[in-house]
């Protein structure tokens, strides 16, 4: 017999099983939210798996959780009956989709949510909210200015900050001694904690290693991370290190736990999520945009910083030299270095930490369990009608083609 749906058990849909900073912030959610009586039945896509290294499920299993992998269907509505059935099996009765990729809310919209039947939300950590997601579902976003922009949203907007766990994500001399000793790592440490892919990460990443021809004094960048475009920032470091003649830039690879990198560093440069841990572990912080952009977290301009989640999209005539300006302050004087890393420990905990996210997130469940209904389903019904119409075109179009060829021949 199928289980009775439990408004309180919540299928939690991840974007990707890959480590990336929405699926740990999902998985930390989860994990916190039980305190709150709520039961997360986590799932993913099984092809999104790393063939190496570690992934989200090590992260879950690390915070007592489990995420349950699998085949996606290649079609939204069989999908949807994917979804559907192990919603039904485990009497799930809220959806929650993680990102505006990774395949789960249209499924969503035609399985588990069909006609309103489930209550379903999406959280959207990234810098904007495409055009395509549904408009009367309740959303979650993790960028201040995004709320402003979606006043007129129709559909029920908060803003729950990226989550980190300030009491685990803390300054830990232990980790760090052994961080260092293991890496082979002397001197003063930039730590960049990040995935290494083409899209938005590869380009501050390659300029904090361009950078370092011009840091000088025994100042290393430590990065954490792998991804699509790893063996080309491997090949542009270690001309770095060839030019410099010495083991300036390191690679560590992917970790699971990357907690004691960032107990190592003395300077951290990130965006988004790994920003936002940095100022957890009390370390200075200097943030990077997408296209080069960069600006030292300080008392000035920690509001702004926020505001935009440790992220810009602005491009810049000369961006390693921007970096190396917002670097020199706080490479030139560990005094400051140590106000700025208490200044962003005071700030971490008080504007984005774990459990007020997580209480935010049960208290946001609660409304959408009763503001979504059959009524905003059909709301979002016409541009999916838009969908399958172009759909019919396309099909109509090449089955008329085959028959103009077929005729021709």
């Amino acid at each position: 017999m199928t289980p009775r749906r439990d408004l309180r058990r919540v299928l939690v849909h991840l974007n990707s099983l890959e480590l990336g900073g929405t699926q740990i912030n999902a998985v930390d959610l989860a994990a916190e939210i039980r305190s709150h009586g709520f039961d997360s039945v986590l799932v993913g896509a099984r092809d999104t798996i790393p063939s190496r290294g570690p992934s989200v499920l090590d992260v879950a299993q690390a915070r007592g959780m489990r995420v349950l992998p699998y085949d996606p269907e290649p079609s939204i509505v069989k999908r949807g009956r994917q979804l559907s059935a192990i919603a039904d099996d485990r009497g799930l009765g809220m959806i929650h989709v993680y990102g505006s990729w990774g395949g789960g809310a249209r499924p969503t919209y035609w399985g588990p949510s069909l006609l309103g039947r489930r209550p379903w939300l999406q959280t959207v950590y990234e810098m904007e909210v495409s055009p395509k997601l549904k408009r009367h579902m309740p959303m979650i976003v993790g960028t201040g200015y995004l709320i402003e922009e979606l006043q007129d949203r129709p559909g029920r907007t908060i803003l729950i900050s990226p989550p980190v766990d300030t009491y685990s994500d803390r300054p830990d001399s232990r980790a760090s001694a052994a961080f260092r000793a293991e890496n082979g790592l002397p001197g003063t440490l930039l730590v960049i904690v990040s995935r290494l892919d083409k899209s938005m990460k590869s380009v501050p990443i390659g300029i904090a290693i361009d950078a370092m021809r011009n840091v000088g004094g025994d100042v290393n960048l430590v990065i954490v991370g792998s991804g699509d475009n790893t063996d080309q920032l491997r090949a542009l470091g270690a001309r770095v290190n060839e030019d410099i003649g010495r083991s300036v830039v390191r690679f560590v690879g992917a970790m699971a736990d990357p907690r004691p990198a960032y107990a190592a560093a003395d300077v951290v440069l990130g965006m988004g999520g790994s920003a936002a841990r940095a100022l957890s572990f009390g370390k200075p912080l200097v943030v990077q945009g997408e296209a080069g952009w960069s600006q030292l977290f300080d008392e000035k301009t920690a509001p702004a910083l926020a505001r935009s989640s440790y992220w810009s999209a602005m491009q810049v005539d000369d961006a390693v030299q921007m970096l190396n300006a917002a670097l020199a302050p706080v490479l030139a004087d560990q005094q400051r270095r140590s106000e700025l890393g208490a200044f962003g420990r005071e700030f971490a905990i008080a504007r984005f930490g774990l459990p007020a996210m997580a209480a935010k997130l049960a208290s946001f469940y609660r409304v959408s369990a009763k503001s979504y209904t059959v009524r905003s389903w059909i709301a979002d019904l016409p541009p999916e009608a838009a969908i399958l119409a172009q759909k019919i075109q396309r099909q109509t179009r090449r089955i008329t083609g085959s028959r103009d060829g077929g005729s021709s021949a």
